[in-house]
């Protein structure tokens, strides 16, 4: 059975999604409304700061979702650290063609604010424009990645 995955930091990269589970049935922009992205767990492996995402009443993070098989998933689930790290949750999001139900993570035990490094803030920024986003999106996260809030 196939399942829409909403990515919103490193996994929007094409190239880094394909490493980790291979190639996708389909892929569209997507935006999730009602939460807001923040860098609130560590990540050794990216030597800093990962996204998650919390809720926030107002707010909206850019993203993309991923049409994965079960299998798929089970290897982002493992690449997650499910369920020590995040935990998967079932969200709607929105896309050009309406709305559509998604399975995402969030941080098991988020921390305020971690930055992230200037590798790890490169990949997403690269998965953005892969994804269509434009330069107002990109300094929204850029500034987010320096502890400050969204505005341009």
């Amino acid at each position: 059975m196939a399942v829409w995955y909403f990515a919103y930091g490193a996994d929007l990269n094409k190239d880094l999604m394909r490493k980790r589970v291979g190639e996708w049935k389909d892929c569209k922009r997507a935006t999730l409304e009602g939460y807001r992205l923040s860098f609130g767990v560590f990540s050794k492996s990216w030597k800093g700061g990962a996204a998650d995402i919390r809720e926030e009443s107002g707010s909206r993070v850019y993203g993309a979702i991923y049409l994965l098989d079960e299998e798929q998933l089970r290897m982002l689930d493992r690449y997650e650290g499910v369920p020590n790290v995040y935990l998967r949750r079932k969200v709607i999001v929105k896309t050009d063609d309406g709305e559509v139900e998604a399975v995402t993570y969030v941080a098991a035990n988020p921390k305020e604010f971690v930055k992230p490094s200037a590798e790890y803030l490169a990949v997403i920024q690269k998965g953005l424009k892969q994804h269509g986003y434009g330069d107002d999106v990109i300094r929204k996260i850029r500034r987010l990645a320096e502890g400050l809030g969204p505005k341009a």
